[in-house]
C-alpha cells in the first residue's frame, strides 16, 4: 500500500487552527521547502553535514505541520543520519526528498 500524499487528519487539524492564515501557510511551505532543498543539495557535496541537518530539520517541522508526512520521515531521517556523521546515503535520501516534495507541492497548490 503507498502511502498518501497528505494525512488527512493532520491537515485538517492544521487547517481548522489556521482557519484564513491557511493559504498564507502553504504558500509559506511552497516558498521555504524548495530553498531548504537546495541549501542540503550544496552541503552533502561541501561535507557541511551540520547545515544538512538543520536543513533536514527545518523541512521535517514544516512538512510535519502541514500532513506532508513522507517527507517529514526522509527529512528526519536525513537529519539524524547528519548528525551521527552518516553521509553515505545523504544523495539517496535527497533524491527521495525531492521527489516526494515534488509530489506534495502539487497537492498543496490545489488546495489554494
Amino acid at each position: 500500500m503507498t502511502e498518501p500524499v497528505i494525512d488527512e487528519a493532520v491537515f485538517n487539524e492544521i487547517a481548522s487552527l489556521m482557519g484564513d492564515a491557511l493559504n498564507s501557510f502553504i504558500e509559506t511551505y511552497l516558498e521555504n521547502s524548495p530553498k531548504l532543498l537546495a541549501a542540503m543539495k550544496s552541503a552533502i557535496p561541501a561535507d557541511d553535514l551540520e547545515a544538512v541537518a538543520h536543513n533536514a530539520h527545518q523541512l521535517k517541522g514544516g512538512s510535519g505541520s502541514i500532513g506532508g508526512m513522507q517527507i517529514f520521515r526522509l527529512a528526519k531521517q536525513m537529519e539524524e543520519d547528519a548528525r551521527q556523521l552518516k553521509k553515505n546515503n545523504l544523495g539517496q535520501v535527497l533524491a527521495e526528498l525531492e521527489a516526494a516534495y515534488g509530489v506534495l507541492a502539487q497537492e498543496l497548490k490545489t488546495r489554494l
